[in-house]
């Protein structure tokens, strides 16, 4: 006979509004920016969606080396560069339940990857995979997060 546990855990996601500067973009090559911090010892993050909404000024970023940016920690996933080198409002949206390939923005072709991962005790953070910096754009992005944080049992 098997023992069974109820455990207290919680079943409604929180969502989290980052919002990204120029400047900010500007450096996340070389300083990665945290998106949620660690949640805390035998704690992870179970993300259940992030929507990556890029606000086009007047001048689309460009990026010297990656053709991709990246969100890391809790679970990673490679998002294609033309989010934000568009010269157009442009959003994304990852689902943290699903591993699979998905376009970016209306009919641009572009893709992300995204593989799940849930890491103990991880932040969130995006950056650039080969440390390039972006750079002359002007755009914003402002990054929402659906997520709970789960004890380790």
């Amino acid at each position: 006979m098997s023992t069974q546990i109820f455990i207290n855990q919680p079943s409604e996601f929180t969502t989290a509004v980052v919002k990204i500067t120029s400047d900010q973009i500007k450096t996340m090559g070389t300083s990665t920016i945290t998106l949620l911090p660690a949640p805390g010892v035998d704690k992870y993050y179970v993300v259940n969606r992030v929507t990556l909404e890029y606000r086009f000024k007047t001048i689309p970023y460009v990026f010297p080396v990656s053709p991709t940016f990246y969100l890391d920690g809790c679970f990673d996933s490679y998002i294609d560069k033309t989010l934000l080198t568009s010269s157009t409002d442009n959003v994304a949206t990852i689902s943290g339940n699903l591993r699979n390939t998905y376009s970016v923005g209306s009919g641009s072709g572009s893709t992300f990857v995204k593989t799940n991962r849930d890491i103990l005790n991880s932040s969130l953070i995006i950056g650039t995979p080969s440390g390039d910096n972006p750079t002359l754009g002007d755009g914003t992005l402002t990054v929402i997060i659906e997520y709970k944080i789960v004890t380790f049992t």
